[in-house]
């Protein structure tokens, strides 16, 4: 099982080694490692690990909170493969059959970008919500994806249907120009981070003409 633990730690030299060798020691596999953020004299890590299960899970968060100075912001699991080209796979395949693009976006895009499940929502001439054309897998009934926010690249509050709690991750990307926006969720651990939003809107340039001809 793959898993991501978000760690704050100190930018200075050996700290990264610390870590890889606090996981090794309980037994997990580091997978890839992606630098979000470095300032005011900390960096901001993600790390994929790969675990046995939940408990293993636990067990490597453990290890890795008890180094000193080293912080788990949040830990997701399960998280999709690390191959760092995924996003871009997945943006070949919706432009190779346009007339299957939302469906083909919204069943790859919670594997390829890192979320739990997925939704192509419709805004109106004014940047609000007015439909949903489509949710993948794992994702509520599309009547119950309902979000206030206008059509704009951000992070945005949305709740669980299920258990009325705000998930811990939700990105909003707008599709070229509109009308259309892809919604992405995670439903616990992580946020998306603003250079993962970076990326995504690049997703979301990439895909615009495209959806907006086959809508």
């Amino acid at each position: 099982m793959l898993a991501r633990l978000r760690i704050s730690v100190p930018d200075s030299p050996g700290t990264l080694g610390r870590v890889t060798t606090a996981i090794g020691a309980a037994g997990g596999d580091i997978a890839a490692v992606d630098v979000l953020e470095s300032q005011a004299g900390r960096a901001l890590d993600d790390v994929f690990v790969t675990v046995r299960d939940a408990v293993h899970l636990a067990a490597v968060t453990s290890a890795v909170s008890a180094e000193p100075g080293i912080q788990v912001a949040g830990v997701q699991q399960p998280v999709p493969p690390v191959t760092g080209h995924t996003d871009l796979e997945l943006c070949q395949q919706v432009l190779a059959q346009p007339e299957r693009a939302v469906r083909t976006l919204v069943d790859g895009a919670p594997g390829a970008l890192g979320a739990d499940w997925a939704a192509v929502l419709v805004f109106d001439a004014t940047g609000a919500h007015e439909d949903v054309l489509a949710v993948s897998r794992d994702a509520p009934a599309p009547d119950a994806v309902r979000i206030t926010a206008p059509l704009r690249l951000g992070t945005v509050t949305l709740t669980d249907p299920a258990t009325d709690r705000a998930y811990s991750g939700t990105a909003l990307v707008p599709i070229g120009n509109g009308p259309l926006g892809l919604l992405l969720v995670r439903q616990e651990g992580v946020d998306f981070h603003r250079s993962e939003l970076y990326r995504l809107a690049q997703v979301g340039s990439l895909l615009g003409s495209v959806m907006t001809v086959s809508v």
